[in-house]
């Protein structure tokens, strides 16, 4: 969870800000760019869907980081691939081939050892057991459900036009909620302390979810959003160097075969 003035800052006032300043810069790039808006037109009930479904998944998200253990969030939450197969195929088409589909089950398989300490039914009980690992499991399933709806939406209006709107549409929606849940909160983020933190927050995400959009107009959701996952895996690495967390036989071991799995997944295309 971001923190302003050493306090937690709700996650419904990180999202609106983060939401806010993305919305703000691809205002920018259509003002600077002279890129063509293309209308949203049938793409409307996506980009309403995209910011509920971000809004719930950035909260669970948060809660889960805010109380629990990154080393089991992160991971868990890495199994959205799994949740985004179906809901692609309806939507757009895009099922995976066979070499997807085996880069699909080493991608899992890595990343359910290193959520549940190397066995499967060591995995499911931290699932079922913990608090942080059900939160982080409803994050995984709306991230698949959001990342179909991403590409349906991308792949019928153009990324650029897509994000403006989605990125409008969560952050009326994030400051909705904020301003009645915890308008005190709200108003406190404005603050020197918390606002430089929340605009570094914002900015840093709309590259990589400029990129990850576009990438969805090229490739089956679950391919993108399994090499878009990869990224907790660094932690595995960074762990061992930075704190010197134990079992780091076993985690690299499952790192490596989530590497492979993703592996498939670019070569499968």
């Amino acid at each position: 969870m971001v923190k302003g003035r050493g306090r937690a800052i709700p996650p419904f006032v990180i999202a609106a800000w983060a939401q806010g300043v993305a919305f703000t810069a691809w205002v920018a790039f259509f003002l600077l760019s002279g890129h063509p808006f293309a209308a949203p037109a049938r793409a409307w009930p996506a980009i309403g869907a995209s910011g509920l479904l971000a809004m719930a998944m950035n909260a669970l998200l948060a809660r889960a980081s805010s109380r629990g253990d990154i080393s089991i969030v992160g991971p868990i939450f890495a199994l959205s691939p799994i949740f985004t197969v179906l809901p692609d195929a309806v939507l757009s088409g895009g099922f995976p081939s066979p070499l997807g589909w085996l880069g699909l089950v080493l991608s899992v398989a890595g990343v359910t050892s290193l959520a549940g300490g190397g066995a499967p039914w060591r995995a499911l009980r931290a699932v079922f057991a913990r608090s942080d690992a059900r939160d982080a499991l409803g994050a995984a399933i709306l991230l698949g459900l959001l990342a179909s709806v991403d590409r349906w939406a991308a792949l019928a209006i153009g990324p650029p036009s897509y994000l403006v709107c989605s990125h409008g549409t969560a952050a009326l929606m994030s400051a909705t909620v904020a301003a009645v849940t915890t308008p005190r909160a709200l108003a406190a983020s404005a603050a020197r302390g918390s606002i430089l933190t929340l605009l570094a927050y914002g900015l840093l995400g709309v590259t990589g979810t400029g990129m990850q959009t576009s990438a969805l107009t090229m490739a089956p959701a679950a391919y993108v959003n399994v090499i878009r996952r990869m990224s907790a895996l660094l932690a595995v690495v960074l762990g061992r160097a930075l704190f010197r967390e134990a079992d780091a036989g076993r985690r690299l071991t499952a790192a490596l075969l989530a590497c492979a799995g993703a592996a498939c997944l670019l070569l499968a295309r």
